[in-house]
């Protein structure tokens, strides 16, 4: 089995949630918000916000937020603002691997969450209390201190799920994750990160998201499962795509490097560790660089850059030796001493092993033998291997006749013959096989991206046609409405005007009769400009526009029954377009092709999803019929569905009305 060769510390998402747009629009965000703070409570919170959401990025405006909620805090002494402002600070001190003043302001915070909660134990007091001790645990494992870090994790547990806090208990399950992997207990790890990851995705956290399922992905490599460690990287890489500022670039650049290099693309490894690294450097995230430096040594040792492994295992000591991490630092001495083993530099290597020992008594002395023994089983074998080399040399120079020298030559160059015919020949039915999977791989990938240009062209026909077919009745109902009305008013008013009587009397009642007309295409105006964009909509929101829909199709003779569900989280104005067209276009359906008298609609969201239902009392039609099915819109209405990626299913027989169900992913 493998040796680990990362220890991630998660301490960002404890404190800030990401969104899906990504760290500059949360930024963006706060400091609006905090431009029109009208109480210092709500500045000093939107100032430890923003401290989080600085952290790896600009270490000035950390601190800088951090200090003046602090101070702030001081000022209007807000016990629960300076608990806040103290844990913030120690975060930013951890962004930047200052581990003494991490500890230093998490230890202060501490003692300020103690106090707090002996006064006032509501919710939002324990959550704080928990994530300071839980951050403190963190800084302790990032020296080393594992003891330390899992005992502040185990006291902050029970807390978390008094107060039922499912974000704290999913960070919670990641460190834990991470812990069981760093001792190689495998099988305890995947289980943490299977819980991990399910609260995640309920949560809507994408940013923790990911972050656990890179540390998982790392747990597949170790497990051997490098299909579903592939699989893994490439779902992190999907949410990943979508925020493109995200601090955890870096992470997976370092596991993707690990995937490449796990089956046999070196070169390529070494690339991913070199993006992570730039990343790392830029940021000044120092914490991140003794995993790589491991990977960059595990890699060149692959490739049989021995001098270059060396030299990423000296540097990944040095760190450990800077941050006093003495776990880190047993790591290092534990594979120079193989490294030196394996180079024949015995004395180095006893060194190094001494070194690992020193550090290693918590482990137990039997593990501690055993792998002195290993060494020292290498060296003995070694010695014993030279000395027979020697005495059978002896015995051969002595005893061996020429003749025999010679049928032992030709015997082994018919061997090597033979080996080397055969080597060729499996190189020659390897590469052919190889080339065959290629050239199969790259059919199939034309193949798919032939499908996916035509499902392509498909939507963009439909959404064209669609186009030109609000076009042609917006036309048509200029032309034929608006158009005739107008052209009716011109008249009128031209008989006015050359009437010799006109100047005589007031024509009273023709002036009302055109009033009437102008009021008419007035109104006839406002319903066009309605259809294309209804002000309703724009104004007061999706709900409004649609019972203002439905309450105009009423006067129209149909009893048309709106029933609207939604939660608070609204969605955007062009997500409130797209739905409000596809329930109009459901609706005319009903009422002009289907003859309905009754017509029931249903809009639910929850969550992520919005399900919408139109059901009707009409004549029905035989959806299995090719030529009906082309009928009333429905492919364009089918296709305007699948560009959205949502669900389209639709139940009619004729006679017997027709219910439309459709299921939209927001």
């Amino acid at each position: 089995m493998r040796i680990i060769t990362c220890l991630f510390v998660y301490l960002t998402t404890i404190c800030v949630g990401f969104s899906q747009n990504g760290l500059e629009q949360q930024i963006d965000s706060l400091e609006a918000k905090l431009k029109v703070a009208k109480t210092d409570t709500s500045r000093i919170q939107l100032m430890c916000k923003l401290t989080r959401a600085y952290g790896g990025i600009d270490s000035i405006k950390v601190f800088e937020n951090g200090f003046k909620a602090l101070s702030l805090s001081k000022k209007n002494n807000y016990p629960y603002g300076i608990t806040y402002s103290y844990h913030v600070l120690a975060g930013g001190y951890l962004d930047y691997f200052d581990l003494e003043n991490a500890k230093k302001n998490y230890l202060i915070a501490q003692e300020y969450s103690e106090s707090l909660i002996a006064r006032d134990s509501s919710r939002k007091n324990l959550q704080l209390w928990a994530k300071v001790n839980f951050n403190l645990g963190v800084a302790y494992g990032y020296q080393g201190n594992v003891t330390k870090e899992i005992e502040y994790i185990n006291k902050t547990v029970p807390i978390a799920r008094r107060i039922k806090d499912t974000l704290f208990l999913a960070i919670a399950n990641t460190n834990l994750g991470i812990k069981h992997l760093n001792f190689a207990q495998f099988d305890k790890a995947y289980e943490c990160f299977t819980k991990s990851g399910e609260q995640y995705q309920k949560l809507n956290r994408p940013e923790d998201f990911i972050f656990d399922r890179l540390n998982f992905a790392t747990c597949l490599y170790e497990m051997d499962s490098l299909a579903s460690m592939k699989k893994t990287l490439d779902l992190a890489k999907r949410y990943l795509d979508k925020i493109p500022n995200s601090i955890s670039w870096h992470q997976y650049y370092s596991s993707r490097g690990l995937y490449l290099s796990s089956v046999g693309k070196y070169n390529e490894a070494i690339q991913m560790y070199d993006l992570s690294y730039t990343l790392l450097k830029m940021n000044k995230m120092r914490g991140g660089y003794s995993g790589l430096f491991l990977k960059y040594a595990d890699t060149y040792d692959k490739l049989g850059n021995y001098k270059m492994s060396k030299k990423y295992i000296n540097d990944f000591l040095e760190l450990a030796l800077q941050s006093q991490n003495d776990i880190d630092r047993a790591k290092a001495y534990y594979r120079l001493a193989k490294f030196e083993a394996g180079a024949g530099n015995h004395d180095a290597a006893y060194n190094h092993l001494y070194n690992y020992v020193k550090l290693e008594d918590s482990l137990g002395a039997e593990q501690i033998a055993s792998k002195i023994q290993q060494i020292e089983s290498q060296y003995e074998s070694e010695k014993k291997e030279k000395e027979i080399l020697r005495l059978t040399n002896e015995m051969n120079i002595a005893d061996l006749t020429l003749e025999k020298k010679k049928s032992q030559g030709y015997l082994l160059m018919i061997i090597v013959i033979t080996l080397l015919f055969l080597l060729s020949l499996g190189f020659m039915i390897y590469r052919n096989k190889l080339r065959e999977g290629r050239l199969k791989e790259r059919k199939h990938i034309e193949e798919i991206g032939v499908l996916k240009h035509e499902q392509q062209a498909k939507i963009f026909s439909a959404i064209i046609e669609g186009q030109e077919k609000e076009r042609k009745r917006l036309a048509i109902d200029l032309h034929d409405g608006l158009g005739g009305r107008w052209s009716a008013i011109s008249l009128k008013i031209s008989k006015l005007y050359n009437d010799t009587d006109t100047l005589s009397y007031h024509p009273r009642q023709d002036l009302i009769i055109i009033q009437n007309d102008i009021k008419d295409s007035l109104s006839e105006l406002r319903e066009i400009a309605r259809n294309l964009m209804p002000e309703t909509l724009t104004k007061y929101g999706l709900k409004t526009a649609l019972q203002d829909y439905c309450s105009n199709m009423n006067s129209n003779g149909c009893n048309v029954t709106l029933q609207f569900y939604e939660e608070e989280k609204k969605i955007t104005l062009n997500e409130q377009v797209t739905v409000y067209r596809i329930i109009q276009e459901l609706i005319n359906n009903a009422v002009k092709h289907a003859k309905a008298s009754e017509v029931l609609v249903q809009y639910i969201h929850e969550q992520e999803k919005i399900d919408i239902i139109v059901e009707d009392n009409g004549i029905g039609f035989d959806y299995n019929a090719s030529e009906n099915n082309k009928g009333m819109g429905l492919a364009n209405l089918k296709t305007r569905v699948k560009y959205l990626q949502g669900i389209f299913d639709i139940q009619s027989s004729t006679k017997e009305g027709t219910t439309i169900t459709i299921q939209l992913e927001i």
